[in-house]
């Protein structure tokens, strides 16, 4: 009888830098540590403090231990106070961003901001719907945090990254989680799997397009080489009919024959197939969303 072999499991723990930052991950050979508790981890040329957001087991086998860094070991309380006192100092930086803002007119919007006392720099992510002349926010945010200044525009989707959240589907957002660079999500992502051209089904938290539409387009591609298009004729063994509706993944389809009845057929039972003479557009059902506000496809350049 074969001798079952067990890998090795690791704790890998979510970290936070600041309170407005996103986890970054780490390993642990440390079994007291839990959420909540404050931590110093090691860098290449730095080490620093963070809040321990989350903790998850993984085996060993399952990742590369070299991709996650090591905790070096718990905060000293005046570690502690450093990173909370650097929590004071970020809520305030943004309170100061947004008052100056207005004064000079400028529609931004403040995503989150990082402080380099090492290189005595203040940098600062923000979203605006067009570019905009912030030279005098400069100036003013310079001449009273006494830093040099930094503002980097960023897009809607690098800001709920920033921001996370949890999806329609209920899982962490996938760009926060484990998306590192962002890729091209065109509306005929969601033809080619036959989606309804719903705005509420097909926009996520950043009122783009979600980034998951393009996971098993390769499949849906794949799987419609075969299929039988909308408006198809059909012959079946005990139906003929025109197609539609069609469930591409489940290889089944809705025939309505002549008399308008409705039969669902599968792939394996069609013995005739016709395709239609034109493309047959999907008609969305009158209770839908219309598709006027389909959120804009997913071209624009990224920094």
């Amino acid at each position: 009888m074969p001798v079952r072999s067990y890998s090795k499991k690791l704790m890998i723990v979510g970290v936070k830098f600041s309170g407005k930052s996103m986890p970054k991950y780490f390993q642990t050979e440390d079994a007291s540590l839990k959420t909540g508790d404050f931590c110093v981890c090691g860098f290449d040329d730095r080490e620093e403090t963070g809040l321990v957001a989350s903790l998850e087991t993984r085996s060993e086998i399952s990742i590369k231990t070299g991709h996650y860094p090591k905790i070096l070991r718990k905060a000293e309380p005046e570690e502690i106070e450093k990173w909370k006192e650097l929590k004071k100092r970020e809520d305030k930086a943004i309170l100061l961003f947004r008052q100056k803002s207005i004064q000079h007119n400028l529609v931004l919007k403040v995503v989150d901001v990082r402080f380099d006392d090492k290189n005595n720099k203040t940098v600062f992510h923000f979203t605006s719907d067009k570019r905009v002349d912030f030279r005098e926010l400069v100036r003013d945010l310079a001449s009273i945090l006494h830093t040099r200044i930094e503002l980097w525009q960023i897009g809607v989707r690098d800001e709920a990254r920033q921001v996370d959240g949890y999806g329609i589907c209920g899982q962490r957002l996938c760009c926060a989680g484990f998306i590192r660079e962002f890729q091209p999500v065109t509306i005929k992502l969601a033809k080619n799997q036959d989606i309804f051209l719903s705005p509420a089904k097909l926009s996520g938290c950043c009122g783009r397009l979600m980034c998951c539409l393009a996971y098993e387009d390769e499949l849906y591609k794949e799987l419609a080489k075969s299929a039988a298009p909308i408006g198809a004729f059909v012959r079946a063994k005990n139906i003929q009919g025109i197609v539609i509706e069609r469930n591409l993944l489940n290889q089944t389809y809705v025939v309505q024959d002549d008399n308008e009845n409705k039969s669902q057929v599968k792939q394996s039972q069609i013995i005739e197939m016709k395709p239609p003479e034109k493309p047959v557009p999907v008609v969305i059902p009158e209770d839908e969303d219309s598709s006027e506000d389909i959120p804009p496809d997913d071209e624009e350049p990224r920094e």
